[in-house]
């Protein structure tokens, strides 16, 4: 990089975009305590996002899709892939090419993967540049308006699903409880490991009006409550055993297991996608 900055300056800065170096567990192990985090904070290391030069730079919109698709992918919780999306965002000067660049790319990658952060950065996108670019905030603002009913805050859409017993039962039988809606897979393999986190938890707070209810991507009915059984998982469960196509998981967009959704007695949406210590955490807030 020092040597490509004398030869080729204006390439460099491109070139900077493009490099993270790897991570090594024990070089890096005293500063990060795990890979996520190392490159959370060194993917950018090697950019001056205040150099004016970025603003020309079409580049720094495919580097904030790969940085945030990678942050998105990985099973972080919401509140982390936004943690880590703010602390690199303010680093570039609010307002500049650069930051709507950045920013779009953010958001186009939060709308493809239907990230729960992609409301806050949406409207964020559109207060700041709606004048600037305004076709890109139009089009912005009527997919946000179409999903804002599924972001945290909304009230979560009814649905009904068959139980194993065969019965309709509808999310909405739930009001009145905190319920986590669950989607998993017997032949998901981290759904699988998550189960003992959620088994855990739910007998912490069945009796303090915590329910879960279970929506499988499942297509075999046997496998399907073989899991259920095997994992001990004894809160309520439906499915309509169409795999992929599962319509609920279709309505609420659900593109990767496990995937969760955290109401409150209302059927407001408190919280997407918390896992392990995170539901744990969010439970005690609520519960405790």
């Amino acid at each position: 990089m020092d040597s490509l900055k004398k030869a080729q300056p204006y390439f460099a800065k491109i070139a900077a975009l493009e490099t993270y170096t790897s991570y090594d567990g024990n070089e890096h192990k005293d500063k990060y305590s795990n890979e996520i985090e190392y490159f959370a904070s060194e993917f950018f290391r090697y950019v001056d996002f205040k150099d004016k030069t970025y603003e020309q730079l079409p580049w720094v919109h495919e580097a904030f899709r790969n940085y945030a698709g990678t942050l998105c992918n990985v099973g972080l919780p919401d509140e982390a892939v936004k943690a880590y999306l703010d602390k690199q965002l303010q680093v570039i000067p609010q307002g500049s090419q650069t930051h709507l660049m950045a920013l779009s790319g953010v958001v186009s990658v939060l709308r493809q993967t239907k990230n729960g952060n992609f409301v806050p950065y949406a409207e964020a996108f559109i207060q700041e540049f709606k004048d600037e670019s305004p076709a890109a905030a139009a089009d912005l603002q009527k997919h946000l308006d179409a999903v804002k009913s599924f972001a945290v805050g909304g009230v979560a859409p009814d649905f009904a699903q068959k139980t194993p017993e065969g019965e309709d039962l509808k999310l909405s039988d739930l009001r009145g409880k905190v319920v986590l809606v669950d989607f998993w897979a017997s032949w998901c393999g981290p759904c699988r490991r998550e189960n003992p986190n959620v088994v855990r938890v739910y007998n912490q707070y069945k009796e303090k009006g915590f329910e879960i209810l279970g929506v499988s991507l499942d297509q075999d009915k046997n496998r399907w409550l073989q899991a259920i059984e095997k994992d001990g998982l004894t809160w309520r469960h439906v499915s309509d055993l169409k795999g992929w196509q599962n319509e609920v998981a279709q309505l609420y967009s659900v593109s990767a297991i496990p995937h969760t959704i955290l109401l409150d007695a209302e059927g407001k949406i408190i919280a997407r996608n918390l896992r392990g210590p995170a539901l744990e955490n969010k439970l005690a807030e609520l519960f405790e």
